[in-house]
């Protein structure tokens, strides 16, 4: 019985973060009108124009995916800001439905460290809705503060599970492992809180099933709410600040999910979510290892490093344009040829440029100094790989460390209206990063017993090579159907048009976006490989220079491997 109702819970739960995810692109890419900005001309053109009615003039109904998707006509309109409240808002209830998931599944083991997580998000979902309180449902009940008791209670919520958080620590004596049960407190904080976040979608379908066989008439169904546009987060206009927030949001979930699949595995040094800290924040609290002590080092965490760097110029370069440079999310060339706006956007402008490129500089040196310490490695498992296995590994590691001290041409070469020649070279040089990433995973897979390739990595890399192959193709489409009648000087004049790619847009974000999100989970999947042993020792017999010069030291780093030396953390073994 209580395996059932579970299982109904989690089906109930996955269904709702479907629901509300469907929601995202559309709230993402989708621009529609408020009663601010309304055009009453434009839309009553629209009616009777061969290309249908504009459907941005209605605004946006309360089911906005299927009225964007499926013509669904909702009876009722929403008035709150869609880039800084329902992008964000959405996001973070997918959040919370996808954690809850898991915890219905793993149950109170590890609960405590989840909490971590799942209290802060939820928090500042009830405060994000406190500024526009006022809307469904409680204009659908006279004013009944129902939105208003709903975030205090979650707030309530929370405080109860952190004061939980807070006895468990005190119990423990420190954190709790991580295969402790949490308490009750927190546990009772979680069902609370899963309640109450989603008496929003549960009201909501009430309201599609209530209105399948009413044949009542829909009253303003080709404008905004017509108090849109002047709630609190319209005025703010922030739109892309609260769009990027969101965006976070949904990242912070996807590699939460393969969190709890590397603790699955007993391998949580591969963890996102480490409890020693994000990779880059791990080397640099080590940054100059003493003398004469050995220690070891995985080459997989300076790639890990190397990946949230990106993470960083990304998360920096948008947020900075979001506040300097917005325009160019509506108008750039990249749009205009694919039809959205991928990754790139954000730091191909002043300022948030200057910004990314120091960035990509050190994301190159770390990128190098994982070849270095792969190679090492390779090298001292020589007499375990075939000629073909060693040869593969040490070329693809050298052309990877060349290109990413070479990636940071891209904000050089940057792809720009008055230029069809630089933004052809841009591209081509993104698209030819693609293959690079691929062949520098390809050789860890490669050099791998097959009996150290699990499942997970079979999935995994089948996903990551298909993506890496059908992105060129649909971006090489979408390139070549791009006005190929106007020459490269002309191609400034159609910076207006709305973009009309060959390929569907959907289909080129989806593949675009996950490769980029199949990249970050390399670490997770990469086959196991050992750890380099390190010792560093200053040598101050030997002498360098010139005779008569100062005497300089010479450092000797020696890197080597052995059987012989066992390793006291988590790690799997040691370079033979």
């Amino acid at each position: 019985m209580a395996a059932a109702l579970r299982c109904g819970l989690v089906t109930i739960l996955v269904f709702f973060a479907l629901w509300n995810g469907s929601k995202l692109p559309f709230y993402w890419e989708k621009h529609p009108f408020t009663s601010v900005d309304y055009n009453a001309t434009h839309c009553a053109e629209s009616v009777a124009s061969a290309e249908g009615f504009d459907k941005n003039c209605a605004g946006i109904p309360t089911q906005f995916n299927l009225y964007r998707g499926f013509d669904w006509e909702a009876p009722y309109k929403v008035k709150a800001d869609q880039n800084s409240f329902l992008f964000p808002h959405c996001a973070m209830g997918v959040c919370l439905d996808v954690l809850m998931v898991f915890a219905l599944i793993f149950g109170s083991i590890n609960l405590y460290h989840r909490s971590k997580i799942f209290f802060p998000i939820a928090f500042i979902f009830a405060i994000h809705i406190l500024p526009v309180a006022d809307g469904m449902p409680n204009s659908l009940a006279n004013g009944a503060p129902i939105n208003q008791t709903l975030a205090i209670c979650i707030m309530i919520a929370c405080c109860v599970g952190w004061y939980g958080m807070r006895q468990d620590f005190v119990r423990n004596g420190g954190e709790p492992p991580m295969d402790k049960h949490a308490g009750k407190l927190i546990l009772y904080a979680w069902i609370a809180i899963g309640v109450l976040v989603n008496i929003a979608p549960i009201g909501e379908w009430g309201m599609i099933l209530s209105s399948l066989g009413s044949k009542k008439e829909i009253t303003g169904r080709d404008m905004p709410h017509p108090e849109s546009g002047t709630d609190f987060y319209s005025r703010l206009n922030i739109p892309w600040i609260g769009k990027c927030a969101g965006a976070f949001v949904c990242f912070t979930t996807f590699m939460y999910a393969f969190d709890n699949y590397a603790v699955w595995r007993g391998e949580s040094w591969r963890s996102p979510f480490n409890k020693d800290g994000p990779a880059l924040f791990q080397l640099m609290m080590n940054p100059y290892p003493k003398t004469g002590d050995m220690f070891h080092q995985r080459p997989e965490r300076w790639l890990e490093a190397t990946g949230e760097c990106f993470v960083l110029c990304i998360a920096a370069s948008w947020f900075i344009t979001s506040i300097f440079n917005p325009g160019i999310y509506k108008e750039n060339i990249l749009r205009s040829i694919v039809g959205y706006n991928n990754l790139c956007v954000g730091f191909d402008s002043p300022p948030a440029r200057y910004v990314a490129m120091p960035l990509l500089v050190c994301q190159a040196v770390l990128a190098s100094r994982y070849c270095y310490l792969d190679t090492l490695r390779l090298k001292a498992t020589r007499q375990y790989l075939t000629g073909k296995q060693y040869w593969f590994g040490y070329c693809i590691n050298t052309f990877f460390s060349v290109w990413m001290m070479c990636f940071p041409m891209l904000l050089v070469i940057t792809a720009e209206f008055d230029s069809w020649s630089s933004t052809k070279i841009h591209l081509y040089l993104f698209m030819g990063t693609l293959f690079v990433m691929w062949l520098m995973i390809a050789g860890n897979v490669y050099e791998a017993e097959s009996e150290d390739i699990d499942f997970g990595t079979r999935v995994w890399f089948g996903l990551f090579t298909a993506h890496t192959l059908l992105l060129p193709v649909v971006g090489i489409m979408d390139v070549l159907a791009f006005h190929p009648e106007l020459p490269a000087d002309k191609i400034y004049t159609i910076r207006y048009e709305h973009p009309h790619p060959p390929v569907p847009w959907p289909i080129t974000a989806y593949l675009d976006y996950g490769w980029f999100l199949l990249l970050l989970l390399t670490v997770i999947f990469l086959p196991d490989a050992p750890p380099v042993r390190t010792v560093f020792n200053v040598d101050l017999a030997e002498k360098y220079g010139i005779a008569g010069e100062k005497d300089e030291m010479n450092v000797m780093h020696k890197e080597f491997g052995s059987e012989d030396v066992e390793d006291s953390s988590d790690e799997d073994g040691i370079c033979p």
